[in-house]
C-alpha cells in the first residue's frame, strides 16, 4: 500500500511540472492548513494540475473566467490520457481554493484582482433582481449561474455586448447541454434567462426578438407526485445515522427538522441557538426565502435530537448559528451545501437509487404525513411557510384515502 506521503507527491508533481509551478508548493501547504484530508488534497493538486495542463494548451493566464470555461466546455467532454478526477464538485472546490491562492500571489494578483466584464454584467443584473424584482438571495444565486455560463461561453473574458446575441445562439444554449438536464434544471435555465432579457429590455438593450426566443420547457403545473420515502425507506434513512459519533447526531438533528417539520436546507442552516424556546416548546425559522419567518411547535423526537447534539456532538465557535462544521473547518458556519451533502451521504448509506439526492423529498415527506394524518391545506401551508396555497395544492394528490372515498366507478367495472 502507497504511503500518504509518496500519493502526496505524485501531485505535487504533477502540479511542479505544469505553468503553475511557482505556486505549487504555496497550494499544497494552502491545502493543508485548512484540515483537508490527505485524499482531498491529493485530489485536489491533481485537479489543479488537469486545470494547469488545459491552461498550458491554450497559452493562457489562469483567470475566473478560464476556470468557468474549463469546468462547463472542458470537463464534461474530457479526453485527457493523464488519469483525472472529473467531478464537478470536487473540481470547483480545488480550482475556488486554488484561485484564493493565486490571488495573494503578487505575479497573479493585479490580474485576478481586476473585475472581468462578465463579472461586472453578472453584478448589475444581481442588483437588479435584489432592488428591483426582490428576490431572495438563493433565486438570485442560481439565476446569476445560468446567467454567467451563457455570457461566459459566448464573450469569454472580452467585453459583454448584448447587441452581439442572436436568437439561435440563445436556442442552442438551452437545447444543446453538455449533460443532460431533467425538465426542472432546464426550467430554471429559461426562467434565469428570460429574467436577464428583462433586465436588458429595461435599460433599452435587449435585442429584438431575443426574449422569444427561450423555449418553453414541456412542463405542466400539478402534473406529478411529489417525490417522499415510504414508511419503510424513512425508517431506513433515519437509521442509517451513526448516534455514536458527533457527525452522526448533528445530520440526525438536521434531516428530522426536515422531515418531521418541512424545514427547507437553507432554513436548517440559518438556524441559531436562540431560535430554539425550550421552555415553551417551539422553534423559530427565520425567514429566507419567503422572506417571512414562522413559529413551529417543537416535537419531542426533534427536541431530543438537538439535546443530543447539543450536549455531545456540537463543537466549541464563536458563531451563534445551531448547526456548525464538524471536522473539516470544524467550528466555523453550516452552510445549506453541507446539509445537502449531508443528505446525499445519508441516501447512499440507506441504498437508495441514485437520483434520490435532494432535501426537498424530505420536505415532501413531511407534507405527505400531515395530510394524510388530517391535516387541511391551509396548515401544511403554515408549517411549510408557503406564501401561496396553490403551492400546497399538489399534496392533495397524495392523501389516498380521501380520494378513494370520491373516486367513480371504472366505466365497464373491472378488467
Amino acid at each position: 500500500m502507497r504511503s500518504k506521503t509518496v500519493v502526496r507527491a505524485r501531485g505535487l508533481g504533477q502540479l511542479r511540472s505544469s505553468i503553475l509551478r511557482d505556486v505549487a508548493e504555496e497550494y499544497s501547504a494552502y491545502l493543508a492548513r485548512r484540515h483537508l484530508g490527505w485524499v482531498t488534497v491529493e485530489s485536489y493538486l491533481r485537479i489543479a494540475a488537469h486545470f494547469a495542463r488545459w491552461l498550458g494548451r491554450r497559452g493562457a493566464a489562469p483567470d475566473r473566467s478560464l476556470v468557468g470555461r474549463f469546468m462547463s466546455e472542458h470537463l464534461p467532454r474530457c479526453r485527457c490520457r493523464v488519469r483525472v478526477l472529473r467531478s464537478r464538485i470536487a473540481t470547483r472546490a480545488a480550482l475556488r481554493h486554488l484561485l484564493a491562492v493565486l490571488q495573494a500571489q503578487r505575479s497573479f494578483a493585479e490580474e485576478l484582482a481586476r473585475p472581468l466584464p462578465v463579472d461586472v454584467e453578472v453584478a448589475r443584473f444581481d442588483a437588479y433582481l435584489r432592488d428591483v424584482r426582490g428576490c431572495a438571495p438563493a433565486t438570485r444565486h442560481q439565476r446569476s449561474v445560468y446567467v454567467r455560463q451563457l455570457l461566459s461561453a459566448m464573450f469569454g473574458a472580452g467585453v459583454v455586448d448584448p447587441a452581439g446575441m442572436t436568437p439561435s445562439v440563445v436556442y442552442d444554449f438551452v437545447s444543446i447541454r453538455p449533460r443532460p438536464c431533467r425538465p426542472g434544471t432546464l426550467g430554471a435555465i429559461t426562467v434565469s434567462l428570460r429574467s436577464y432579457f428583462r433586465f436588458l429590455s429595461l435599460e433599452g438593450r435587449c435585442p429584438s426578438g431575443l426574449l422569444d426566443a427561450v423555449p418553453r420547457v414541456a412542463r405542466w403545473r400539478l402534473d406529478s407526485l411529489p417525490a417522499q420515502l415510504s414508511e419503510d425507506e424513512l425508517l431506513r434513512f433515519l437509521a442509517s445515522f451513526d448516534a455514536a459519533t458527533s457527525r452522526g447526531r448533528r445530520d440526525h438533528a438536521m434531516v428530522l427538522c426536515m422531515v418531521v417539520l418541512g424545514l427547507r436546507a437553507v432554513e436548517v442552516a440559518a438556524l441559531r441557538l436562540r431560535d430554539v424556546d425550550w421552555r415553551s416548546g417551539r422553534l423559530h425559522v427565520p425567514p429566507t426565502k419567503t422572506r417571512r419567518g414562522r413559529d413551529l411547535p417543537l416535537p419531542q423526537s426533534v427536541g431530543r435530537a438537538l439535546v443530543a447534539y447539543l450536549k455531545r456532538g456540537r463543537p466549541q465557535g464563536s458563531s451563534d448559528l445551531l448547526f456548525l462544521r464538524i471536522g473539516m473547518f470544524e467550528g466555523e458556519p453550516l452552510n445549506s451545501s453541507c446539509v445537502r451533502s449531508a443528505v446525499r451521504l445519508a441516501y447512499a448509506r440507506a441504498g437508495f437509487p441514485r437520483h434520490y439526492t435532494g432535501t426537498h423529498r424530505l420536505r415532501h415527506t413531511a407534507a405527505t404525513r400531515l395530510v394524510v394524518s388530517g391535516a387541511t391545506a391551509k396548515e401544511v401551508a403554515d408549517i411549510l411557510g408557503h406564501a401561496d396555497l396553490g403551492s400546497t395544492a399538489i399534496y392533495a394528490k397524495v392523501d389516498l384515502p380521501r380520494l378513494q372515498a370520491v373516486a367513480l366507478p371504472w366505466p365497464g367495472g373491472l378488467r
